[in-house]
């Protein structure tokens, strides 16, 4: 493992009753990385996304973030990282200032209010009720509300699903705002197009296993039957018959 990771995952696997989620996946993130995980539906993604954040504890292997265990310092990481929930339902009767302030006593360290309006462009919609925006509005809402704790690492769970062009464009601008200010963003996503342009290395899940990690362009070069897009990675890993690596 390389000692610069800020995530370090060895040899984890996770069991749900008789379904084995997560099998023997090993693999790192390094500091200010945009790293995206895909596969098909049932996969592992969002279990293997809820391992790394402390959202679950591992059966089996090790998950080191930040150079805190996951199993014995998971209460003092939260201050360092967020995890985006994947709906507004809990706060959709509140205005947009009114959610990020109740998610801001959550945490000890935290950013201004109107420092975090400001860079997410929510100024103008501080006082209007999360439920009333645009789609686009309240995914840049539930994002803003992922960095009240000032964290170092982000993990986002499909967080364009459901956004016209226009508002996805808008999310991932903010994305590299944050990857500028040295931020490390882990995000799983079905937008193919996303994975390629954006993320500096794609994991991809089968199964639940890391059938392979590399960066996309480095991928699509070396697919045994050619290939322009991640899309074709895509096809070839997550739903062909390629193994689990280590990384």
């Amino acid at each position: 493992m390389d000692k610069g990771a800020v995530i370090q995952v060895n040899q984890v696997s996770k069991h749900l009753g008789a379904n084995h989620a997560i099998k023997q996946v090993s693999f790192q993130v390094r500091q200010g990385e945009l790293f995206g995980v895909i596969g098909k539906s049932g996969a592992g993604k969002t279990t293997l996304l809820e391992l790394i954040s402390g959202q679950s504890k591992p059966d089996e292997g090790s998950v080191s973030v930040l150079g805190f265990n996951m199993l014995t310092d998971g209460d003092k990481l939260k201050e360092h990282i967020n995890f985006l929930m994947g709906t507004t339902t809990l706060i959709d009767k509140m205005t947009v200032r009114e959610a990020l302030e109740m998610f801001q006593d959550f945490y000890q360290r935290t950013i201004d209010t109107d420092v975090v309006l400001k860079q997410f462009g929510l100024a103008p919609y501080a006082d209007k009720i999360v439920k009333r925006l645009s789609g686009g509005l309240r995914q840049r809402t539930t994002l803003a509300i992922s960095v009240v704790n000032d964290p170092e690492i982000i993990f986002l769970d499909e967080p364009t699903t459901g956004l016209d062009s226009q508002a996805k464009r808008e999310y991932w601008s903010i994305l590299a705002g944050l990857r500028l200010q040295g931020k490390t963003i882990v995000i799983i996503s079905h937008d193919m197009t996303e994975i390629q342009y954006c993320c500096d290395r794609v994991g991809v899940m089968k199964e639940g296993k890391l059938v392979v990690c590399d960066s996309p362009m480095t991928l699509i070069e070396e697919l045994p039957r050619g290939g322009l897009t991640m899309e074709a990675v895509y096809m070839e890993y997550a739903v062909g018959s390629r193994g689990g690596v280590e990384v």
